[in-house]
Parts: C-alpha cells; sequence; structure tokens
C-alpha cells in the first residue's frame, strides 16, 4: 500500500541534496582537475587521428565499402531490440543482434577466434577490442571474429533470414566436428549474404559512445542512433528479469547511470564534427509518437517510409498485445514503455533517484516520488 506524503518541502530539499553529493563525490574520486582535464581530452577525440591505430595487423583487414551502415547503441532492457527491429526493417539489409555477447561472457578467459588466433580478453582491452569486433563485423571480415559470436544462437533467434548458415553449423556440430571447422565450413553463407546487403545493421548494449566514436572515423559510411530510456525504467526492468551483472544493487543503479552520463557528454561532443551521423532517440517519445519520430529515423538513414513500413509500425507498436518479456511485437509499446511506473518497488526508487535522478532534467523526465506513482501516467515530459 502506498504511503500518504510527509513534508513535500523536506522531500525536494533531501533530492536537491542528493544531486549535489553525486557530483561532488564524482570530483572527490576523481580528483577535480583529473575531471577537468578529462572534459578537456575528450572534446579533443574528433581532431584525433581517424586512422585504425589499435588494429593489431592492419594487412589482414579489408577496407569499408560504400554499403550503408547503422549502428544502434543503447543500454540492457532500454527498447533497444524494438528500434533495431525497426531500422533494419528494410530490403537486404544484413542485420547482428548483440555480436558482442559471447566475449562479454568469456572476459578472463581464452577466447578463439575464425582465423584459429587465441587471446585473453580483459576488461581493461575493452575500449580498443569491442570497436575492432564491430570493425569487422561492418566488414564482412569474419576471420578476425571470435567464434562464440559467430555460432551464438542469438544468430537463430533475432535474424531467421540466416537461418540457413546457423543450421549448417549445427548439422556440422552433429557430425562431432569442432566449433572452428563447423563454422569454417558454413561462414560463406554468412559472408555471401553480408557482402550482397544493402545495408548492414549492428544494434548492441556492450559498446559505449566513446567507443563508436572510434567507428564514426574508420567507416564514413556509419551512423550512428544513441537509444536512451528512463533509467527507473531500465533499472527496474533489469531487476525483475534478474539480469543485472552487480550482486548489489546500489552497484548496479551507480554504475547504469555514470554510463548513460558518460555516454551523453560524449554524444554531444562527437556532434560537434559528426551532426550528421548521429541521432539521439528518447524511447518513450518513441513509443508516445511513432508516427513523427520513426519517419524521422527513416530520413536520418536515408530510407524510404513506405505504406507497408506504417503497417509494420502500427503492429509493432499497437497491436496483438504478447506476454512475453522479449518480444519486439508485443503491442502496446507505451504501455510497456512505463509499466515500471506500477510496478517498482518504493525501495527501487529510492536507490534510482540517489544516483540517477541528475540526470532526469536533461533528459525531460519527470522526478516522481513515490505517492505519486498512483496518479501518473508518463515520466518523460519534456518542456
Amino acid at each position: 500500500m502506498r504511503r500518504f506524503p510527509g513534508c513535500v518541502a523536506l522531500i525536494f530539499l533531501f533530492f536537491g541534496f542528493i544531486s549535489l553529493y553525486h557530483m561532488y563525490e564524482r570530483i572527490l574520486e576523481k580528483g577535480l582537475f583529473s575531471v577537468f582535464e578529462k572534459m578537456q581530452m575528450d572534446s579533443l577525440q574528433c581532431l584525433s587521428n581517424k586512422n585504425r591505430i589499435h588494429l593489431h595487423a592492419p594487412e589482414f583487414y579489408k577496407a569499408p565499402d560504400k554499403t550503408s551502415l547503422r549502428l544502434v547503441v543503447a543500454y540492457m532492457r532500454g527498447g533497444s531490440t524494438l528500434l533495431a527491429d525497426i531500422v533494419r526493417h528494410t530490403e537486404g539489409d544484413f542485420y547482428m543482434f548483440e555480436p558482442l555477447h559471447g566475449i562479454s561472457q568469456n572476459l578472463g578467459n581464452t577466447t578463439q577466434f575464425l582465423n584459429g588466433t587465441k587471446r585473453i580478453i580483459l576488461r581493461h582491452d575493452l575500449d580498443t577490442f569491442y570497436p575492432e569486433l564491430i570493425y569487422h563485423w561492418f566488414t564482412c571480415n569474419f576471420d578476425q571474429i571470435d567464434l562464440s559470436a559467430l555460432s551464438n544462437p542469438f544468430i537463430s533467434i533475432h535474424t531467421p533470414e540466416l537461418q540457413e548458415y546457423f543450421n549448417c553449423i549445427i548439422s556440422n556440430l552433429n557430425e562431432s566436428k569442432s566449433t572452428i571447422d563447423s563454422v569454417k565450413k558454413c561462414v560463406y553463407l554468412l559472408h555471401d549474404r553480408c557482402m550482397k546487403a544493402r545495408s548492414r545493421t549492428i544494434k548492441t548494449i556492450r559498446l559505449s559512445m566513446l567507443m563508436a566514436g572510434k567507428l564514426l572515423k574508420w567507416l564514413p559510411n556509419l551512423r550512428i542512433i544513441y537509444l536512451v530510456r528512463d533509467p527507473r525504467g531500465i533499472l527496474n526492468s533489469q531487476f525483475e528479469q534478474h539480469v543485472t551483472e552487480e550482486k548489489r544493487m546500489f552497484t548496479t543503479v551507480k554504475k547504469v547511470c555514470n554510463s548513460i552520463f558518460s555516454d551523453l557528454s560524449h554524444t554531444k561532443e562527437l556532434k560537434l564534427c559528426h551532426k550528421s551521423r548521429i541521432m539521439s532517440i528518447i524511447y518513450e517519445n518513441l513509443c508516445q509518437y511513432p508516427f513523427k519520430v520513426v519517419p524521422k529515423i527513416y530520413r536520418f538513414l536515408n530510407i524510404e517510409f513506405t505504406n507497408m513500413t506504417e503497417i509494420y509500425i502500427k503492429r509493432m507498436m499497437n497491436g496483438p498485445i504478447k506476454k512475453c518479456h522479449y518480444c519486439t511485437d508485443r503491442g502496446n509499446a507505451l504501455g510497456n514503455a512505463y509499466r515500471w511506473i506500477h510496478a517498482i518497488e518504493e525501495k527501487t526508487l529510492i536507490i534510482i533517484d540517489l544516483y540517477c535522478s541528475f540526470l532526469f532534467p536533461s533528459l525531460g523526465y519527470k522526478h516522481l516520488n513515490y505517492e505519486e506513482l498512483n496518479t501518473t501516467f508518463v515520466s518523460w515530459m519534456p518542456t
């Protein structure tokens, strides 16, 4: 049962103090000079070398072709699968769902690549290694891709158009062949589809916008869509589905909101020199006004918004409701976006507000006390 609000003035003072404390904590943790120095260094990233300086053997890497490339960068349980399905709904698109998943689950252990090399990937390697892997996916250079990504069941689940390739791998594995031999025998199917594609789309929740900035320099035909959702919706969904990496709730909350803060800062910087190649989308805006937002996305990507596309969007957003946590066509997209309002626990809301409320004003989200949730239906209210 929801409790009647106490002193409203004290509540507002409390959360104002928390926002100031969060900024003070960041300065104490890194030092005032370090914080400003990092801001200055980050602002220079658009002027840095466009060469792929971190690729270890450039003679093996293919130059990017003129195919349109699209990258969706977002957060776990942030609506990225829905957005990616909308983006890739074009004829002749080559789509890859979460190609960094395998590497992320194997950090600190030996990872094998299709070219036979083996390497132990550590967390501090990811800032350079993740962009390189995405580069190889966009350029169809599968020799440099890890076997876990090339044989991931996600391929069968999220890209039925690649079912022939995945079935080929399973068939070879059933004949007691090794994973690397199975993928080598079947990868031509993936490569042909990739090379013949009119466009290539990748969706990932494991790439920061700072990492994505490197790809803008390496891939001239790349356009990035950065998707943000209300942190309360993201985190409540993560906790409900038990998909957080951290064991302690406040650690997860702090990590997610610090990531959003960092990505927002880097997106702003990147737009200074790549404005026409980066688009920021608010998930709640997409769900509330799909027939305004999706045409804008398609114009950004130079895609024609057809009558068939409109029918597809209408089915995805409005039509028949499915009980499925990971389906993108479960209907009532707006209701799903705001389901957290009537599902979140008071303790969870307080912890999220503690570490994330400083983000709300710049993103257009309304601060909501627990007692207000009974009479609230939306949280995105830009002024």
